[in-house]
């Protein structure tokens, strides 16, 4: 079998059950729900640390956040480690990113120093930051910023398609990754056509929302749609061009995101979550010449670690000893794999007063959170000491936290071993915290401001 193209297509914030596929009854997701229905469907993809920077370092090493060293959001990720592109490129793989980085630290819309982009030989992108209808990126090298004239989705499609077709022409085999900023708020950063696409009262919305905020969640989901739907359109673009190039059945297609939108329910927002809305993510990968029928995977599995030893191994590049996910290629080939763990990890690293005091809510955990997620149970500890245990087999909206009911005393010690016993496997240590600011951290107001002399002196796009 000749070695595959991967493609692997990166929406941010994008929650598992919001297509059309996963039953949402309102949204339109025709390009992934062809993936899905021709691909292998991992219906069980929960992402291990629930948040931005954590799952781009896990997506790069293989490795969870307590060993690669991206504790929380807007710091730059330690070099000394080995990273997916460079692995790739040593391997005869033509790579490039494109889009969002936010593995560097540094300012919002900045550029990211060669080294920080960890080997790929193309990148086209930026440091970090969400402005979708007017965005700036840089190529290379090259700190000059540049501009489009295009819905930033649109134009990054754009570099994708040209990088891979001046890839086929030199005949070596591609690593191509594309992070769309969206679904991720501001929800309102988009043209007409995909803001107003979904009226507000079509929601159907859980019931784990209060009903004072049905309203306000249901527009905020509306929007949400929108700019899903415009990832799918791309998606549709991208798998469109590989079919006619002859090349999609040579391609290993990635679909997957790093974390959910809690949009109201539990009474949270975003990410940074143990709940099912935070964890639970789309992961498709559609490789017809392993699998040549589409099939549903239900088993756990963690991509922000699993997806890079995957991609090794369907590339046929080793697997070094310093991963800790699992390849997928038996669950795809098999639709099971009985090695891989029944669990996935979950874990929220504590975050100091001195780095909260400028980081914002969402990176701002004062109190450590580790726990384990089972095909029955959800069990969760805070600072070491019980904190949540929810029977996801019976109450699948984790409603009803059972942590101090006398009918699950056993359930929380037997899942209390299981933690402890995964987080000596995996060398955790409730001691990990991040203890001081990031170096030239912006706050928002900052972060605009110099969002706005990067915009006046960037170039347009050719």
């Amino acid at each position: 079998m000749p070695r595959p193209n991967v493609l692997l297509v990166y929406p941010d914030q994008m929650r598992y059950d919001c297509t059309s596929s996963a039953g949402d009854p309102t949204v339109r997701t025709p390009g992934f729900d062809r993936l899905a229905r021709s691909g292998v469907n991992f219906t069980r993809a929960y992402t291990s640390f629930p948040l931005c920077c954590p799952f781009r370092a896990s997506l790069m090493t293989g490795t969870y956040a307590h060993i690669n060293g991206m504790y929380t959001n807007h710091y730059p990720i330690p070099l000394d480690q080995i990273f997916l592109p460079r692995l790739m490129g040593q391997a005869g793989y033509h790579t490039g990113w494109f889009g969002k980085w936010h593995l560097n630290g540094g300012n919002k819309f900045d550029f990211v120093p060669k080294e920080y982009q960890l080997g790929f030989h193309e990148f086209v992108g930026y440091s970090r930051g969400h402005n979708y209808l007017h965005g700036v990126y840089y190529r290379n090298d090259d700190p000059q910023p540049y501009r489009s004239e295009s819905y930033e989705p649109e134009y990054q499609t754009n570099h994708v398609i040209d990088f891979m077709d001046r890839a086929l022409q030199t005949g070596a085999p591609f690593l191509g990754m594309i992070c769309y900023g969206l679904p991720h708020t501001p929800l309102d950063s988009a043209p007409d056509h995909y803001r107003k696409m979904y009226p507000a009262d079509a929601v159907q919305l859980p019931d784990t929302i209060v009903p004072e905020d049905l309203a306000k969640e249901k527009t905020y989901r509306a929007k949400y749609y929108g700019l899903i739907t415009c990832v799918d359109d791309q998606l549709r673009r991208l798998t469109d061009w590989l079919e006619r190039k002859g090349i999609l059945e040579d391609t290993v297609l990635i679909f997957v995101s790093d974390h959910g939108d809690m949009n109201g329910e539990h009474g949270l927002h975003y990410k940074s979550s143990f709940h099912e809305a935070a964890m639970h993510v789309p992961l498709v990968i559609h490789y017809p010449r392993l699998t040549a029928h589409g099939r549903d995977v239900p088993q756990l599995v963690d991509p922000s670690v699993d997806l890079m030893p995957t991609i090794l191994d369907l590339c046929g590049v080793e697997i070094p000893s310093s991963v800790q996910g699992h390849s997928l290629r038996a669950a795809m080939v098999d639709g099971q794999d009985a090695s891989l763990p029944d669990h996935v990890y979950y874990q929220l690293i504590k975050v100091s007063e001195e780095a909260c005091a400028v980081l914002d809510v969402q990176e701002c955990k004062r109190y450590p959170e580790r726990g384990l997620r089972t095909k029955d149970f959800l069990y969760v500890e805070k600072c070491g000491a019980p904190f949540a245990l929810y029977d996801v087999g019976k109450d699948p909206g984790e409603k009803y936290n059972r942590v101090n009911d006398a009918a699950y005393v056993d359930t929380v010690e037997l899942m209390r071993s299981r933690l402890y016993a995964a987080m000596v496997e995996k060398r955790d240590d409730w001691a990990v915290e991040v203890s001081a600011p990031p170096v030239g951290y912006q706050n928002h107001a900052e972060g605009e401001s110099f969002y706005r002399e990067t915009y006046a002196r960037a170039k347009l796009e050719a």
